[in-house]
């Protein structure tokens, strides 16, 4: 039986998309916040994201790396460095006491000049009778000092065939991996919509390591379509909303 769910809890909508075996290998690794939970994955895992349970815009993300002799904490442009997993679980329990959040194992995404970027992927339906279409779809680029592509911490948005391009991949497999973002988010919002059966859009966000391999970091109940008002080809930024205004009145 399906569970249905409320608000932008990014924990309950993980295990929502994990109950669909054809999307558990695209799941980041992700548990609650707890000092156990946060030993443990830095126990099994180099790089980790902490970040809020009901998080938006890329605020209050931490990453933590792991090495020999060291732990650092990179948020925005600012790097802490650490010498135990005891002082990092500290430093961090003094933003995780006000707030919910949760730990993911961080993705090592593919880097386009340089910079790591992900993929942002609206998909809408007009009722929940009708089918989900994929309606927009744009690269993300991470501005200099940051690992976040969100543009409100200086992501650099890039049309999706651009950013393909500088990519070291043949023109077949670039069809096919575009078909597969594409494929895999509208499969998610079938999944997770099953869990908002009045949900009409989705923001979904899946990144891509260098091998190729794909992971769904979060699907957004309300996400922004400013990325696509930038672009000089207005067709998708014009589908989004055209497609929001029909969905108001069915």
């Amino acid at each position: 039986m399906v569970k249905r769910l409320k608000g932008r809890n990014k924990y309950k909508m993980y295990l929502a998309l994990k109950e669909n075996k054809a999307l558990q290998s695209y799941l980041p690794y992700t548990v609650r916040w707890s000092k156990q939970n946060f030993y443990r994955m830095l126990k099994k895992y180099r790089s980790l994201v902490v970040k809020p349970r009901n998080g938006r815009q890329g605020q209050r993300i931490y990453f933590v790396n792991k090495t020999k002799k060291k732990y650092v904490v990179h948020i925005n442009k600012i790097k802490k460095v650490f010498k135990t997993r005891k002082d990092v679980f500290n430093y961090l329990s003094q933003f995780t006491r006000k707030r919910k959040f949760i730990i993911q194992e961080e993705i090592d995404l593919a880097r386009i000049d340089g910079k790591r970027f992900d993929f942002r992927i609206i998909i809408q339906r007009l009722s929940r009778k009708d089918n989900w279409v994929v309606n927009g779809i744009i690269a993300r680029k991470a501005g200099k000092g940051y690992k976040v592509t969100n543009k409100r911490r200086h992501g650099i948005v890039l049309p999706l065939q651009e950013a393909m391009n500088k990519l070291n991949i043949n023109e077949e497999v670039k069809v096919s991996k575009v078909k597969e973002v594409k494929d895999t988010a509208h499969l998610a919002a079938v999944t997770l919509g099953r869990s908002f059966p009045n949900q009409r859009i989705f923001g979904v966000d899946i990144g891509m390591k260098e091998n190729g391999s794909l992971y769904i970091f979060e699907l957004n109940r309300w996400p922004l379509i400013a990325g696509f008002k930038g672009l000089k080809d207005q067709t998708q930024y014009k589908k989004i909303i055209e497609y929001k205004r029909k969905a108001k009145k069915s």
